[in-house]
């Protein structure tokens, strides 16, 4: 039970009631309880998550497989960091956003072979111990994917590197991202971590941990947009298949770097070229007037070889 204008972005605390705590506490969880009914609208109640039997069933549409993977590492590089755990939840649904059916889960520990940094201990909760002598099959995880139509990760430009590295034989798959792809702000949303998204969808969690963080997006992917009234993957589905193009800003000159910043770009490696540049992301129909505002603003020059990559759901992320 929250005070909504109290609720902190980082600290989110969980009154829960019990009926026995409700006897041991007596007067004081009576009073507490009045007031809601007195003031409903002074406060938000939210409910620990619930793994559904199913979101919807409907056998006349025709269903396609997804997967929400997230992974467990002791850093942040996947150049020089390893997964520790991996989780996926098999579900179902269809083009246009519903979810139906959970269908599987697949979880695995990964020995990184060096000891797990205490700060990710505290994080995670993964131990030595609950790693030592664990290794994820790749050929488990090829199977668990084969008939799999898209992979959706909270933070897919994480994930993915992560997981292409240490499976780079698997088949490549669709990716989509619960953060990234859906137009959090447009809904009046202003934070995009998954704790926040499923307090905004009027439930908790235990999080950091890869099957439950799947299990918590995966429902809130099952939801409805506050202000447009779309489904949550609906929208995710038609950003991630749109062909984008991205935009390398080589050799710009570092006194415009905060001009390029603010515009939305980021330092990063090209990752065939192996350069480190600029680079923004845009679609198609912006890619014009982009180039245009590098050549006027940027490079002051009235044309100029600026490198771009084709982007797509298959390519992306990486």
């Amino acid at each position: 039970m929250y005070r909504d204008d109290e609720i902190a972005e980082d600290t989110i605390s969980t009154f829960k009631y019990s009926r026995a705590g409700l006897n041991a506490a007596g007067i004081h969880n009576i009073e507490q309880l009045t007031l809601l009914l007195e003031h409903p609208h002074q406060f938000k109640i939210i409910r620990k998550y619930q793994k559904p039997n199913f979101y919807k069933i409907d056998d006349s549409v025709q269903k396609q497989i997804g997967v929400f993977l997230d992974t467990e590492t002791t850093g942040l590089s996947h150049h020089t960091n390893k997964i520790l755990e991996l989780g996926m939840i098999k579900f179902e649904y269809c083009k246009s956003g519903n979810v139906y059916r959970i269908l599987d889960e697949f979880n695995g520990y990964q020995d990184p072979q060096e000891p797990i940094a205490s700060h990710i201990t505290e994080l995670t909760g993964i131990t030595d111990e609950m790693v030592k002598d664990q290794n994820i099959d790749p050929c488990a995880v090829g199977n668990f994917l084969e008939e799999v139509d898209i992979i959706i990760a909270h933070n897919a430009q994480f994930d993915r590197p992560f997981f292409e590295k240490m499976f780079p034989t698997i088949p490549k798959k669709a990716w989509g991202c619960s953060r990234a792809d859906i137009d959090w702000k447009a809904e009046k949303i202003e934070s995009q971590k998954l704790e926040y998204l499923a307090y905004k969808y009027n439930f908790f969690y235990e999080g950091h941990r890869a099957v439950i963080d799947c299990l918590a997006g995966l429902h809130i992917l099952a939801q409805t947009l506050p202000i447009s009234e779309r489904p949550v993957l609906k929208d995710l589905l038609d950003s991630c298949h749109k062909t984008r193009s991205r935009i390398w800003a080589k050799y710009a000159p570092f006194d415009t770097k905060d001009l390029l910043k603010a515009r939305g770009y980021r330092w990063s490696t090209h990752p065939t070229d192996n350069y480190k540049a600029w680079m923004i992301e845009t679609y198609e129909d912006q890619l014009e007037s982009e180039l245009k505002y590098l050549c006027s603003d940027i490079y002051h020059a009235a044309s100029i070889n600026i490198p771009i990559q084709t982007i797509n759901a298959y390519n992306r992320f990486i």
